[in-house]
């Protein structure tokens, strides 16, 4: 079998290569002591970490909304939250959204692309 490899199939594997490799590189984590951990009055889980930008909105116990995680995982999370910060233990949260890291996320706001807690380590 004889496979000929054109300048245009080329240029199509880079950009298929290059828009799989961004998406990729669009996960990122956080980790380290949570430093502040609360709920707000909508029901949003608010964490901070040491190594992070104060006060991320991580997803909601009373419904969805725009956030990847359904309520009952999100209880969960608070409590793997609590379990962490009571021991004075770090944790990783894991994100998909494009354009921030730990250090440029917004305070305050809502980190829409959050999908998984590890920890207590």
């Amino acid at each position: 079998m004889n496979i000929s490899v054109t300048k245009t199939s080329k240029k199509m594997l880079f950009a298929v290569l290059l828009t799989y490799s961004s998406h990729v590189f669009a996960n990122y984590s956080c980790n380290g002591l949570v430093t502040y951990l609360g709920l707000d009055g909508g029901g949003d889980v608010v964490v901070s970490l040491e190594n992070s930008r104060d006060h991320d909105k991580i997803c909601n116990i009373n419904n969805q909304g725009g956030y990847l995680t359904v309520p009952a995982a999100c209880k969960a999370i608070y409590a793997t939250l609590l379990a962490a910060k009571l021991s004075a233990r770090a944790i990783t949260i894991y994100y998909n959204e494009d354009g921030y890291r730990c250090s440029t996320h917004p305070a305050w706001a809502a980190s829409n692309g959050m999908y998984f807690v590890e920890g207590p380590i």
